[in-house]
């Protein structure tokens, strides 16, 4: 496999980790209001060194940005981004984000932003969410026009256009970025396996996870008691895994992801946490409906 696939999978392996480490969704009840208010507590940023056979590949975030409104409906604001480490980025950048807009009541996706810019691969991508419907709207730039050359959003929307497409919706179904901290609001029970719906890459998925065990971990946090689990996905896809995947999450209100390994047909990638931080954020954006994809 040439290193310019392995190298591309700093940011799609870590939205790949993210979208199986949070895939327990079943019939057991939230956890407590206050659990809920520490897993979405505005300001907490979670900062991850992604390496690849032990070398530095890049690093990852999560943010919680706190409640925002999505077209009149109050929704958390989840931010994840993915950029390669400078060694890397000489000859192969990596800068991806990803916002995703989770509904209060009941926790369900409302919207999903994407932009990648991995290497010369360009995305702007935006789906919406119409549970009543049962329709997930996708809405892409057609990036096949644009000169390799433009470098900004606003210069490439002269050389193309959006496109959208409407797809059938799970009813419930999350995103590949809020169902982890969905998953952080659920009581994890040793030997239990449970299953979810995630829409993402234009599909409903049928995601599968088993809590395998406690073990106990020196984090950045201090030692933590953790709870283990491991994703398995039975369908073939853009995630299709080849190897295992496994994620720990520490065993209290918080259900931080300490460590995240993922195997591939070389070697594997390994995202730990770095710092995590509380806080209120500054400068928070303007409501989602006013962002353009």
């Amino acid at each position: 496999m040439h290193s310019g696939w392995c190298l591309r999978r700093v940011g799609a392996i870590f939205l790949g980790l993210l979208l199986a480490s949070g895939v327990l969704r079943s019939e057991a009840s939230l956890a407590s209001g206050g659990e809920t208010d520490h897993i979405f507590r505005t300001g907490e940023r979670l900062v991850f060194d992604v390496t690849w056979m032990g070398i530095k590949a890049g690093q990852a975030t999560l943010e919680s940005r706190g409640v925002v409104q999505l077209n009149g409906t109050p929704a958390y604001h989840l931010v994840t981004t993915a950029q390669s480490a400078p060694l890397i980025s000489q000859f192969y950048r990596v800068e991806d984000r990803s916002d995703s807009y989770l509904g209060l009541s009941p926790l369900r996706s409302l919207q999903f932003d994407k932009q990648l810019r991995e290497g010369r691969y360009r995305h702007n991508s935006q789906t919406t969410f119409n549970h009543e419907g049962k329709v997930a709207t996708f809405r892409y730039l057609d990036f096949s026009p644009v000169p390799k050359a433009v470098s900004t959003l606003q210069e490439a929307e002269k050389y193309t256009r959006y496109v959208s497409e409407e797809f059938p919706l799970s009813a419930g179904a999350l995103d590949e970025l809020s169902v982890l901290y969905y998953v952080r609001t659920l009581p994890l029970i040793e030997g239990r396996t449970l299953l979810a719906k995630v829409f993402a890459g234009k599909k409903n998925w049928d995601l599968e996870v088993k809590v395998l065990r406690r073990e106990t971990l020196e984090t950045v946090l201090g030692a933590r008691e953790t709870v283990l689990v491991e994703p398995l996905l039975k369908f073939e896809g853009i995630f299709q895994q080849k190897g295992r995947v496994l994620v720990w999450l520490t065993h209290d209100a918080e259900r931080i992801p300490v460590l995240m390994k993922s195997e591939i047909k070389i070697g594997s990638f390994v995202s730990t946490l770095t710092r995590r931080e509380v806080g209120p954020v500054q400068g928070a954006e303007k409501p989602a409906e006013t962002r353009v994809p």
